[in-house]
């Protein structure tokens, strides 16, 4: 499936990263917050699941980066330097364009070709089909060792740079920029979320890998947990005891979606344990007009 998203500054735009904003678009509260209830109504326009009443919690088990770690990631890569500190809780190299980060949080790993990832482009490049693509990025992360086994192929992103004339809006000289090949992660087949959980390769001119990213903590069951109905999820959400996605001061919120996910904090955030989280998805009136929602309740009971 290829997706398009259109980010538009002045005259010229580039979409620097349409899968990457993709995780990033809504941003949640870092902590359960209280919607003022009393002025919102939440209704279900969808039925309520049949869910297990149990799932397992998973222990995340423990990382520990060194200068040494991330120098045995850029030998991979092709760097021939040495590790320094980028920042906190940041290792790193950079060698000419080149430069990798490690999340010692996590142990999740950036890599970019800086001249070549997110820039701007005079002529299309040459890029693979979508089934070329998967194959590159396949083959890139099995040759590294970086290709997590539970990692499956969810579908690939054009990135995407264009003019705009300010006055119509109209946009012309559509450009991709580089391809995505982005991955998924299921755990007891259920999807897991979050943006500490992704996996992508960024493909561009003539097939080459211009970059990656990767958040795959490594888990291990930890014990089994009673889970909330669906309906006690829902009672949850009402008063506002959850993460939410979406402009506040809205009429009313009409649930569309509901799921079960695990939720994977940012790379930078320490995890012990990875929990089940209720998923709602839905609409939120503002009189005539109508935005999108997301929000996360916690599932374990």
């Amino acid at each position: 499936m290829k997706m398009k998203r259109w980010g538009m500054l002045l005259m010229l735009c580039i979409v620097i990263s349409s899968a990457m904003a993709a995780g990033i678009a809504l941003q949640r509260s870092e902590e359960p917050i209280t919607l003022p209830v009393k002025h919102h109504t939440f209704e279900m326009d969808v039925a309520f699941p049949d869910v297990s009443p149990t799932m397992t919690i998973y222990q995340v088990k423990s990382v520990n980066v060194s200068k040494m770690d991330v120098e045995a990631i850029g030998k991979l890569l092709g760097f021939n330097g040495g590790a320094g500190v980028v920042n906190e809780g940041v290792l790193g190299m950079v060698e000419g364009t080149k430069a990798l980060n490690i999340y010692t949080a996590s142990g999740a790993i950036w890599y970019a070709d800086t001249a070549k990832l997110f820039k701007s482009v005079k002529k299309q490049p040459n890029l693979p089909p979508d089934t070329g693509a998967i194959e590159i990025a396949e083959t890139f992360l099995s040759t590294k060792g970086l290709f997590p086994s539970d990692a499956v192929v969810s579908n690939v992103v054009a990135d995407e740079q264009g003019e705009i004339n300010t006055s119509t809006k109209k946009v012309s000289n559509v450009i991709k920029t580089d391809l995505q090949v982005i991955f998924d992660r299921k755990i007891d087949n259920i999807p897991v979320i979050g943006p500490g959980s992704k996996l992508k390769v960024y493909i561009g001119d003539d097939g080459e890998v211009i970059g990656f990213y990767k958040a795959w903590r490594a888990i291990k069951p930890y014990s089994e947990c009673t889970i909330k109905t669906p309906e006690e999820a829902f009672e949850d959400l009402k008063a506002g005891k959850c993460r939410f996605a979406g402009p506040i001061g809205f009429d009313k919120a009409i649930v569309k979606e509901i799921s079960l996910a695990y939720y994977i904090e940012a790379a930078d955030k320490e995890q012990d344990f990875i929990e089940p989280v209720y998923v709602f998805k839905g609409e939120l009136l503002f009189g005539e007009d109508v935005a999108e929602f997301e929000a996360l309740v916690p599932a374990v009971s």
